[in-house]
């Protein structure tokens, strides 16, 4: 019941707390209508005050001038209703006004300006500085087109004042006009403080990042753009006043060819195709959703599905035709209002642009929207060295079908990437309504039309990206077509690929053996193809053997288990010299490269069950055959195997330089000679490890974020989402935890997540949980956590579950959830009692402390009590871990809990009890030793902060810290003493 004027002020205060958007404002409007009802102008002042907030940040600019009409009056008739706070806001929101003046079209060009000049003259009046006019007097200009560079100058180069735009806006706002110029280089270096966390907001970094998107890609950050788009579209997303930067996140998606990803972001914000608030950034958001929806339109999937305006169904192009026909009409509004075409051309000049990659940019996530990429135009040349760099493709090749056909099969029988590229070409023409298939075919070597529609849908089947399904009717129809063609060995192939395995299927071996039998007798008669075929049967027999005698090692115990059945293995061994026997007799040197790769595989998951032998030594000698049979059958591509395969033998050895250098090698030469098959996203993967192993953790996020791209074109979700999540922790762990909070986000939803193992599926919630409280979002992390301690509560190790609920009860006290965060921490307790986990109760009980001791006012009673008694228990579990001899490895935890004891004593201003403690802090890491030197250092550094601003013993503090810096620096601890060092220069400037 809002019938008290106190009523309506909690109202309004609780108001206050939600987060921006709908909800937030129309409560707002109705707090409005409730303090009218009372005769108290400093109540309605305040609620009318908060409503023009509600609105600036809702994407109301509409109805804001009015709501401003009314405070100005209401200041005007009751100037004493606005204190300082009052006075301040309705100053501050002038420059909202001119803004949203400006966003709408119908508000004549003069009214702006007039708006302006009553600006400059209300600040003057109220003894303002006029910075914050020549700022709107800028964003007039760029928004008109007319003296931009003058207003600029004049702006920029002026003292920033009380009133202008926070800091990290203004960088914005100059970095914009540079990039505006085309001077990408000199934006990024004014952004630099924002990003680098310098200077930030509550919008920013994030709209900065949107801004950034573009000059990123366009001078080659390539890391620092997926960053950009990761975490800004994170906080974007769902914001009705984010929709300039969203139209800015569906453009970067149209640029770097993730237009599935675009989608998917399309899908999201569908709300704002009804928010007509903000006309200029809905401007914004329909240009570069037109943008998107261009590239599916031209690349051919206009008839794709998409979300648009809420209540009806449309396709890609539908949906373009509408943007466009709002777009150009809302852009020449602008342009008619203002007298220029500076809106429409700078609209055009976004319209124009055209993606950047040949391919999609690896971002790291899992699109799922409906669009595929658009094919690629095959090459017809082979050497990749004289491609386009910019479309990754070769020159026209031969146009005619035989020379064509005979092109497509020779790159066929050794596998060259390119080769599905020219059958491609060849369905192309074949496929056509009116082809005509020439009448002396089979005199010149192109072969009958069934012969190369059997070899076309063959090499479809190849394709990794071909699922099981729809291989299995390729194969079927190539058989019958090569029959047809009067190709018995052939057909014969296709039946036993037919019969080999799949993704959860482990192939016919007696049928593979049968087929096999009746080909070798077609090679014995030397019948067309017969040897092509009977080596290539032979792979498929080997690794369908290969793949029944591991599985069955995996059932019987996995690594810890007894290994392959001996006879089992040695039998596939036994395929495996046959084949390479009849791949030399019949003259394929890469099918004997192939037997060596797949021995040397099987002789390397075989010595993982062995403490002696040398099966790694073996595998080794296999791989370099292997390459030396590559050399001699002229087929470099091959090589991207070799490498490959000798980088996972050295990374499993624990060789890291040398698996470091063979992976990189395999990833040069897939990237020469446009390798896509799965092997290379292996590589990928294995390189991504051997960098994390190596302590280079933003060359493993780039391995990682490749690799999961090519799963993904591959189609093999589960090992996607797996590297997905190395890539999250990866990247939460090596202070990017943004980006990662934003991957392992998505990698929740993905339906391949539920098929994980359920201790993966824990492990990466924990990941991001921890990843959510390193960026400050303790609710968001507090729910994770919850949710994580329901699925680990049946878990056998239950020393798991009393780490989760201690994390989560800390998350819960930085959330400030205290009922919740008391219940978790007793159930953590209780936990700890049967399952102990010193580490996290220990870690969980200090930081709810401080947290309870900034809860209160210090002077609150119940304040020290509750932050000190967490103490007591924390001691309590450090005495227990000693005594009990638990696993407690939280460094010297006496230290920890002093220091910890005089920060909270600090918090409840009892600075002499904080500084006594801090000394004790300080004995107890020097006591540990040198591996504490840290922990020492940083306790010197409060307790001389203590002494010089809340005890004003500043001279003890210097002495403090003299002491201690000499004492780090003689015993080569200089990184310690850094810290304490920049303390004392700060103090002495003081």
């Amino acid at each position: 019941m809002l019938d008290t004027t106190d009523a309506v002020r909690a109202a309004l205060r609780a108001n206050d707390e939600l987060p921006h958007g709908r909800p937030r404002t129309v409560t707002a409007e109705e707090l409005v209508d409730a303090a009218e009802q009372f005769d108290d102008p400093q109540l309605l002042a305040f609620a009318l005050l908060e409503l023009t907030e509600a609105y600036e940040y809702d994407a109301e600019q509409r109805k804001l001038p009015v709501v401003f009409a009314r405070i100005a009056k209401l200041r005007k008739e009751h100037p004493d209703s606005f204190g300082d706070w009052e006075n301040h806001a309705t100053d501050w929101r002038y420059k909202w006004v001119a803004a949203a003046l400006l966003s709408v079209p119908d508000v004549p060009l003069e009214a702006v300006r007039r708006w302006h000049g009553e600006l400059r003259a209300h600040y003057l009046a109220r003894g303002h500085d006029l910075q914050p006019y020549y700022a709107r007097q800028y964003l007039l200009a760029a928004h008109t087109g007319e003296g931009v560079q003058d207003a600029f100058e004049l702006w920029a180069g002026r003292w920033r004042s009380r009133y202008s735009d926070c800091h990290a806006c203004e960088l914005r706002e100059q970095a914009r006009h540079f990039v505006t110029l085309g001077e990408d280089e000199r934006a990024l270096e004014i952004w630099q403080p924002v990003f680098s966390g310098e200077r930030s907001c509550s919008e920013e970094p994030h709209v900065s990042r949107a801004l950034a998107l573009l000059p990123l890609l366009r001078t080659g950050r390539l890391d620092q753009a997926r960053s950009a788009h990761l975490t800004g579209y994170r906080w974007a997303r769902g914001r009705s006043a984010a929709a300039e930067p969203i139209g800015l996140h569906l453009e970067f998606c149209a640029l770097t060819r993730n237009e599935p990803r675009g989608l998917e972001i399309l899908a999201e914000n569908r709300d704002l195709f009804d928010r007509h608030g903000d006309p200029l950034s809905r401007l914004h958001f329909l240009t570069g959703a037109q943008l998107l929806l261009s590239r599916l339109v031209e690349d051919g999937h206009g008839d794709v599905p998409v979300a648009g305006p809420p209540g009806a169904h449309r396709t890609a192009a539908a949906l373009h035709a509408e943007l466009r026909t709002e777009g150009d009409a809302l852009a020449a509004r602008y342009d008619a209002r203002n007298g220029t075409d500076a809106v429409g051309a700078a609209r055009r000049a976004r319209l124009a642009r055209t993606p950047l990659f040949a391919e999609p940019l690896p971002l790291g996530l899992r699109a799922t929207g409906p669009a595929p990429a658009a094919p690629r135009p095959a090459p017809a040349a082979t050497d990749r060295a004289t491609a386009d760099p910019a479309v990754g493709t070769a020159p026209d090749g031969p146009a005619d079908l035989a020379e064509l056909a005979a092109k497509a099969r020779e790159l066929s029988v050794t596998n060259h990437p390119d080769a599905i590229l020219h059958w491609n070409r060849i369905g192309a023409l074949i496929e056509a309504p009116d082809h005509r298939h020439p009448e002396d075919a089979e005199r010149s070597g192109l072969g009958s039309l069934a012969q190369l529609r059997a070899e076309l849908a063959l090499e479809r089947a190849f394709e990794e990206r071909t699922s099981d399904e729809e291989a299995a009717a390729l194969y079927a129809g190539a058989a019958e077509l090569f029959e047809q063609a009067g190709l018995t060995a052939r057909a014969l192939g296709c039946r036993a690929r037919l019969a080999g395995p799949t993704g959860d299927h482990p192939g016919d071996l007696a049928v593979i053996r049968e087929l096999r039998g009746k080909i070798a007798e077609l090679a014995e008669d030397d019948a067309p193809f017969g040897g092509r075929e009977l080596v290539a049967v032979l792979q498929l027999q080997a690794n369908t053997e290969l793949r029944a005698v591991f599985e069955a090692a995996a059932q019987a115990g996995g690594p810890d288990g007894p290994g392959p059945d001996p006879a089992a293995l040695a039998e596939a061994e036994a395929t495996l010299d046959l084949l390479y026997a009849e791949a030399a007799r019949h003259g394929f040197p890469h099918r004997q490269a192939n037997a060596r790769l797949l021995g040397a595989r099987a002789r390397f998951l075989a010595g993982r069950h062995q403490e002696e032998g040398d099966a790694f030594a073996e595998a080794d000698r296999l791989i370099t055959e292997a390459e030396q049979l590559v050399e001699r059958a002229g087929a470099p591509w091959r090589l991207t195997q070799v490498h490959g395969q000798r980088g996972e033998l050295a990374l499993y050895t624990g060789d890291l330089a040398t698996a470091e250098r063979f992976l990189r090698k395999a990833a040069d030469s897939a990237a020469r000679y446009g390798d896509r098959s799965s092997s290379v996203a292996r590589v990928h993967d294995g390189l991504g490890r051997a960098y994390l192993g190596l302590d280079r953790p933003a060359e493993a996020a780039r391995a990682f974020t490749e690799s999961a791209a090519r799963y993904d074109r591959n189609g093999d979700a589960a090992e996607a989402v797996s590297v997905r999540i190395m890539l999250g922790q990866v990247l939460c762990c090596s202070g990017r935890a943004d980006d990662g909070v934003a991957v392992l986000e998505s990698v929740l939803l993905e339906p391949a997540f539920t098929g994980l193992d359920v201790r993966e599926q824990a492990q990466t919630r924990l990941n991001l949980a921890r990843g959510l409280r390193e960026i400050d979002e303790p609710r968001a992390a507090a729910e994770e956590y919850l949710l994580l301690a329901d699925q680990v509560a049946g878990f056998e190790d239950r020393h798991i579950l009393t780490m989760v609920a201690a994390e989560a009860a800390a998350a819960l006290a930085a959330a400030e959830q205290w009922p919740a965060a008391d219940l978790a921490r007793q159930r953590a307790l209780d936990s700890h009692r049967t399952a102990p986990h010193p580490d996290a109760v220990f870690d969980m009980l200090l930081r709810q402390a401080r947290h309870t001791a900034e809860r209160y006012d210090p002077d609150h009673p119940e304040a020290a009590d509750q932050a000190l008694a967490r103490l007591d228990e924390a001691a309590e579990v450090a005495r227990t871990a000693e005594r009990e001899q638990q696993d407690f490895s939280s460094g010297c935890p006496d230290g920890t809990l002093h220091d910890t004891r005089a920060r909270t004593l600090s918090t409840l201003r009892r600075d002499e009890e904080a500084l006594a403690e801090m000394e004790r802090a300080i004995a107890a890491f020097a006591a540990h030793g040198p591996g504490a030197h840290h922990g020492r250092a940083e306790s010197i550094r409060v307790a001389a902060v203590l002494e010089a601003n809340r005890l004003d013993r500043r001279p003890a503090a210097l002495a403090r810290l003299d002491a201690a810096i000499a004492m780090f620096r003689a015993a080569d601890a200089a990184d310690a003493a850094e810290p304490l060092t920049e303390l004392r220069a700060h103090l002495t400037r003081r």
